[in-house]
């Protein structure tokens, strides 16, 4: 517009993913067995690489909270290491809920595809994020989304998502609301494979 374009002429193309991949969805419970989850514990689903701009630290805070009201669930961090798990595997120790996170490495292919299944949440709560493609992957699962308004991809998803300021709290109190309501999930996770799709 600077350059005396005009505004109509514009259109934002977002990222896509290859949607071919998510077509025949594999059953539930594979990522559970694999990994020894219970099947009665939610899971709250983290994936991405473990670095700070991630926001994984302020998630581990509200995660805290949440454990507090909300007994039976489990934090799955999953993603290689990009300089970052010491300091929050020393933040879950100094929380007292390491029995409530599992990390499981860095999982590609099917096996993301299953851990996105399992999950009731997936979370991505970045201090700065362009348009990473975990959140339309979730989407593409039928799986609904917490994510921080800081990413670029929030502009797009708004609609469909739980969208967060950069805040603990706020963080908790959006997961805790998809925790409590099953019917809330089961619409969010429609509502993103559609716009996936």
């Amino acid at each position: 517009m600077n350059m005396g374009v005009s505004e109509t002429n514009i259109k934002l193309v977002p990222n896509g993913i290859d949607f071919s991949e998510y077509q025949c969805l594999p059953q539930k419970g594979q990522f559970r067995g694999k990994f020894n989850i219970n099947n009665k514990e939610k899971i709250v689903l983290f994936l991405g690489r473990i670095h700070e701009i991630k926001g994984i630290d302020m998630l581990i805070e509200a995660f805290s909270l949440i454990t507090k009201e909300y007994s039976n669930v489990k934090l799955v961090i999953a993603g290689p290491d990009d300089g970052y798990l010491s300091i929050i595997k020393n933040q879950i120790d100094n929380l007292r809920i390491h029995d409530k996170v599992f990390f499981t490495g860095p999982i590609y292919g099917q096996d993301k595809i299953t851990a996105y299944i399992d999950a009731d949440i997936y979370v991505l709560p970045s201090r700065d994020d362009m348009f990473p493609n975990t959140v339309l992957e979730a989407f593409a699962c039928s799986t609904p989304v917490v994510v921080s308004k800081r990413c670029g991809i929030y502009e797009f998803v708004k609609n469909v998502c739980y969208g967060v300021n950069f805040d603990s709290n706020e963080l908790k109190d959006a997961i805790l609301a998809l925790l409590k309501d099953s019917d809330l999930r089961a619409r969010l996770g429609r509502e993103g494979r559609e716009l996936v799709m």
